[in-house]
């Protein structure tokens, strides 16, 4: 399926956001959110909450600074 991650069009194979935290290799990153069209997924949910085809995921990674 046709997913854009942060506005670029991607392939993805995989089902829900775990999968997709796999194939981006963020499953061991800290400080970040997924939002799936505009609405934030809880980090518990990613398992369960599947993908659609066109879906636009937004990944927010925290920085430092000041």
């Amino acid at each position: 399926m046709n997913i854009f991650i942060n506005s670029e069009k991607k392939e993805f194979s995989g089902k829900n956001i775990a999968d997709l935290t796999v194939a981006l290799n963020l499953v061991q990153a800290t400080g970040i959110a997924l939002a799936v069209n505009e609405k934030v997924v809880a980090k518990t949910e990613w398992g369960k909450f599947c993908l659609q085809e066109n879906d636009k995921i937004i990944i927010i990674k925290a920085t430092q600074g000041g």
